[in-house]
């Protein structure tokens, strides 16, 4: 395979099929005060409509690494992105909130399987000095889909209708198939001198740094689902909301891409993550105690930047570190992922609607500050190994 080509390609297939898979969910939160009038959807039902996503995403993911291992990452790809597909338009179409859970569920079974599987095409045919910079790209996808689920609000849902939205969104489905090769190689298995004791303990190490993940994806969830209705109900225009969102998605794009870019080959990557965790808990809790727009504009900056930076990094290292099983490594993160995605919104739902956004938003910067302080611990207790390899990956 000639790789000046395809890994270029598979990067692109794999980041818009990630996208697409997250844009439901999004989505749901963008397009919140419009269908929510359609639909009587209130925080409480939208807590619960975003939950429904992180779900399945949780349930489907258990499973979702072994998929792609047994079907291979371009069949389990497609499926993805069929499946999201499926989510778009049924969400679309929908006439009752029932609807919405149930095509939320859809979209969440579809990014358990994309995600996994992106990582192993990924892992397969990258060199290890270009990981760094591919996986910032991809693992940007979750902020790619803010950012256009926040544009959605001016330029569609305000002007045709918030079912539009999300038909518009099928459209991304298309250049990630027309990217993504036809062939793809299997990862390469690590050499089998390495003792079998270092590789069975491994996937052990994980569950921290999964608690850490499912922490601080309680409140990257929750500010995505819920940052325009909760702006507008503090006096925000709607308009000035969604570019207030599109501009967090523009900052999260830049900070997984440049903390993957320049710190993919620190000797301590995790650390750096804890950091851009504690970074954005204070900018999530700040988007509660600004009562102007260059406020939330900053606080925004912030929440976004940092504590939706730290993805790209994180999945970067846990990929390199088990090359024996990266679909599988990368599977057990995103379960903690979508843990945290279903604790995240339900809550915040909750607590909004029965203490304030202010609650909301201090209990969800205390979630990544909390997830910082876990993967700290967890890199404070490990003893220090030496660095091997172009990528700084030292497990």
């Amino acid at each position: 395979m000639d790789e000046r080509v395809s890994w270029g390609r598979v990067l692109a297939a794999v980041t818009c099929a990630a996208t697409v898979s997250m844009l439901p969910v999004f989505l749901l939160g963008a397009a919140a005060p419009s269908l929510g009038a359609d639909l009587h959807v209130d925080a409480g039902r939208l807590g619960i409509a975003v939950s429904a996503f992180w779900i399945a995403m949780a349930l489907v993911g258990l499973v979702g690494g072994h998929v792609a291992h047994a079907r291979g990452s371009r069949a389990t790809t497609i499926a993805g992105i069929a499946i999201a597909v499926v989510s778009l338009v049924g969400l679309a179409t929908a006439g009752s909130f029932a609807a919405l859970v149930v095509f939320a569920v859809v979209g969440g079974a579809a990014t358990a399987l994309a995600t996994p599987a992106g990582d192993m095409a990924l892992f397969s045919v990258l060199p290890p000095e270009r990981r760094g910079f591919a996986y910032g790209v991809k693992q940007a996808s979750l902020p790619g889909a803010s950012l256009l689920a926040g544009l959605g609000v001016p330029l569609v849902v305000l002007t045709v209708g918030w079912r539009w939205a999300f038909a518009a969104a099928v459209l991304v489905a298309l250049p990630a198939l027309i990217a993504l090769p036809r062939r793809l190689p299997r990862p390469t298995v690590r050499s089998a001198a390495e003792p079998a004791a270092r590789r069975a303990a491994r996937p052990r190490g994980l569950v921290p740094v999964s608690t850490a993940v499912a922490l601080a994806m309680a409140a990257v969830s929750a500010t995505g689902g819920f940052y325009v209705v909760a702006a507008v109900a503090g006096g925000t225009a709607a308009p000035t909301a969604g570019f207030l969102l599109a501009l967090g998605g523009v900052c999260g794009i830049s900070g997984r891409f440049v903390a993957s870019w320049r710190f993919g080959t620190a000797a301590r990557p995790l650390l750096v993550c804890a950091g851009l965790m504690a970074a954005g808990g204070l900018g999530t809790a700040g988007l509660a105690l600004t009562g102007s727009t260059g406020g939330l504009a900053a606080a925004t900056v912030l929440a976004c930047g940092a504590g939706w930076g730290w993805n790209g990094l994180l999945t970067q290292d846990v990929v390199a570190s088990h090359p024996e099983a990266t679909a599988r490594a990368s599977a057990a993160i995103m379960v903690g992922a979508a843990v945290g995605g279903v604790a995240g919104p339900a809550l915040f739902g909750l607590v909004a609607t029965g203490a304030g956004y202010t609650v909301a938003w201090l209990s969800a910067g205390g979630c990544l500050l909390l997830a910082a302080a876990v993967l700290v611990v967890r890199e404070a207790r490990r003893a220090p190994a030496p660095v091997s390899g172009a990528t700084g990956h030292h497990r």
